[in-house]
């Protein structure tokens, strides 16, 4: 019968104890076996190992085989050494400083060496460091593309303010012969309109007064010719019912004024009149303005609108408004803490970047936009 030296599984699972055992060689590995010769526990932290090294060297020196397994730990703790000593008959006390001395050389490597823990923890440690520069150099390629957006930025507006500047200018230079040409129209329609208001004022008394006589002398003559052509048409038939009338109603002829003749006009009042300049007539009175437009309820309030800030809609702006941050000053002034509490006190939810509006708000009430963008754009960004 061969026997040999091996590992015998024991324990439950996933904490496996393995015993060293004589066994026939034939025999299964955890089968029967002859003799039990100590314990193996791997799961430990170091491996515990506990050998009974005289039944181990008895069994060596009866020509018993090991297996890999069994030799490695065997020599790892100085059995085979002893064995090897005992075969070449040295003395025990040779022999036993002889395991002590390796035994001790062996502690010192062993203590050398990184547990699991250990090994473990170094691992960890080197993970954490590869993260803090995988951050640091995402931080750093964050910070170049929020440089390159501000550069981009600025470009923008710089080119925008040189058109406006630039289609200013043009507008200028259009607007400039269109002016010059109107106030000289405007100067020749007034140097014309005062020619011909002297001219018309020359003309007038002249060709009145000229006109004057001619007509004052030739109504006489009308005025009989007319008296003649009636009494011809209208023969003694009309004296008669004149005459008749008169007898009739003797006391109304009597009773009706009589009509004052008209005062007749010489030509030199008439042409005296016309030389007369005209009145100046009153202008119309202007138009009452229209009442300026009513302000705005924002304006007219004195708040400011909440919902450019990123993250506060209409009902958030509602929420700070009926706690009494009206304006992005009030927004800028107040904590978290005031944020979180209106929020509550008002039956609902928190918004979720409530620690940046103070901070969005302060950029908004200095008139930053430039600063303001750049901090959305990072918000969003996260």
């Amino acid at each position: 019968m061969a026997v040999k030296l091996r590992m015998r599984r024991m324990g439950r699972k996933q904490h496996p104890v393995f015993a060293l055992v004589a066994a026939d060689s034939r025999s299964p590995r955890d089968g029967k076996f002859i003799e039990d010769l100590g314990r193996y526990e791997p799961i430990a932290d170091p491996a515990r190992v506990s050998f009974n090294a005289d039944r181990i060297v008895y069994w060596i020196s009866q020509g018993a085989q090991l297996s890999d397994t069994a030799r490695n730990l065997l020599q790892k703790e100085g059995i085979l050494m002893q064995a090897a000593m005992t075969r070449k008959g040295e003395s025990p006390e040779a022999i036993e400083a002889a395991v002590a001395a390796f035994q001790e050389r062996r502690a010192v490597k062993v203590a050398a060496t990184p547990t699991r823990a250990d090994r473990r923890a170094e691992a960890l440690k080197a993970e954490r460091a590869a993260a803090a520069e995988k951050a640091k150099e995402l931080a750093k390629q964050r910070a170049e593309l929020e440089e390159n957006l501000r550069k981009q930025r600025e470009e923008a507006e710089a080119a925008e303010r040189a058109e406006r500047e630039a289609a200013a200018a043009a507008e200028a230079a259009e607007a400039a012969p269109a002016e010059e040409v109107a106030a000289e129209q405007t100067s020749e329609e007034a140097g014309g309109d005062a020619a011909a208001d002297a001219a018309v004022a020359e003309t007038t008394g002249a060709d009145v007064a000229a006109a004057a006589p001619d007509a004052a002398t030739e109504q006489p003559a009308v005025e009989d010719a007319t008296a003649d052509a009636v009494a011809d048409d209208t023969g003694a038939s009309v004296a008669d019912q004149a005459d008749a009338g008169a007898k009739d109603e003797p006391e109304a002829a009597a009773d009706t004024p009589a009509v004052e003749e008209p005062e007749t006009v010489t030509p030199s009042e008439v042409a005296a009149l016309d030389a007369m300049p005209d009145e100046d007539v009153p202008a119309e009175a202007p138009a009452e303005e229209a009442p300026a437009a009513e302000a705005t309820s924002s304006e007219a309030s004195g708040s400011d609108d909440l919902t450019r800030i990123h993250g506060v809609g209409p009902k958030y702006a509602e929420i700070l408004q009926g706690a009494g941050m009206t304006t992005f000053s009030a927004v800028a002034e107040a904590s978290l803490e005031q944020f979180q509490t209106a929020i509550t006190e008002a039956g609902s939810t928190t918004a979720g970047n409530e620690e940046t509006w103070a901070e969005q708000a302060a950029l908004l009430a200095k008139g930053d936009d430039a600063g303001f963008d750049a901090l959305v754009e990072r918000l969003r960004a996260e």
